[in-house]
């Protein structure tokens, strides 16, 4: 068999293979967007707080090292960043306590970036935060000149909440565990949508934040509440990525839909 003709043999292959890859990540994606079966009728007002933020969609999960902040600076519009503090009570970017040692402060990871000010930074917050500790949060944004419309906290129901609502700061409150677990019991349904709703109403959050597996439930539910959606499942490269991508840009409601990759 001449090489030429083994040369476009693989070729063919290599598309054909690819081809298929991409037909079936296609189905998958439309498979994981297919509507939950109603228990209720969706409830199209739910109370919430003043959008202000970019709307820009595009976030990369756990940028806790410069090393990552200066990497992703040309590919996502914003960060998610990890935050806790230490056994002095100062506050450095962690995931958890197996990271807390290094020490990296926020101000290492906006350092770390071209133009900080020009991104949105999505900060979970791994513990309950004081009135100096948001100030110091706010003041280190405020020294590379990034605008508070910028910073959204994310955090549970509580007292922390309740102190960056007084604030007047971007709000991401977490969707309850539970919300997707109704077992097909629209009385389960009733309560679980009843329960959220009740916080919302008393946090009026900017968004409120829940992981993809959650996303169909709220998105039928409550269609038009502002949604931090993430998506950390699947770190390596992978077609249904840019396919979820388009899927949630065609949902108003979405303002951020945060990936995770396995690159550093």
């Amino acid at each position: 068999m001449k090489k030429s003709r083994i040369i476009l043999y693989a070729v063919l292959l290599a598309v054909v293979s690819f081809g298929a890859y991409a037909a079936f990540m296609f189905v998958y994606t439309e498979w994981k967007f297919l509507p939950v079966e109603l228990l209720q009728e969706p409830n199209p007002a739910a109370p919430h707080s003043e959008w202000k933020a970019t709307d820009d969609l595009l976030y990369i999960h756990k940028v806790n090292t410069p090393r990552r902040a200066e990497n992703k600076d040309d590919a996502y519009d914003g960060y998610e960043v990890d935050i806790l503090p230490n056994k002095q009570g100062n506050l450095v970017i962690a995931h958890d306590l197996d990271e807390i040692e290094d020490g990296i402060k926020l101000a290492d990871i906006f350092a770390a970036i071209d133009n900080p000010a020009e991104k949105s930074y999505w900060l979970d917050l791994k513990t309950n935060l004081t009135e100096s500790q948001l100030d110091q949060i706010l003041l280190t944004a405020k020294a590379f000149n990034i605008p508070e419309e910028h910073l959204l906290l994310e955090t549970v129901p509580g007292p922390t909440a309740q102190l960056i609502k007084k604030r007047g700061l971007g709000l991401l409150l977490q969707l309850p565990d539970d919300f997707d677990k109704d077992d097909g019991d629209p009385q389960k349904r009733k309560e679980i949508n009843e329960r959220t709703l009740q916080q919302w109403q008393e946090y009026k959050p900017a968004a409120v934040s829940t992981s993809f597996g959650k996303y169909p439930y709220l998105r039928a539910y409550f269609p038009n509440m502002p949604k931090a959606v993430y998506y950390s499942s699947t770190v390596r490269p992978s077609l249904k990525k840019p396919f979820m991508v388009d899927h949630m840009q065609e949902d108003p409601s979405v303002k951020i839909f945060m990936l995770d990759e396995y690159t550093w």
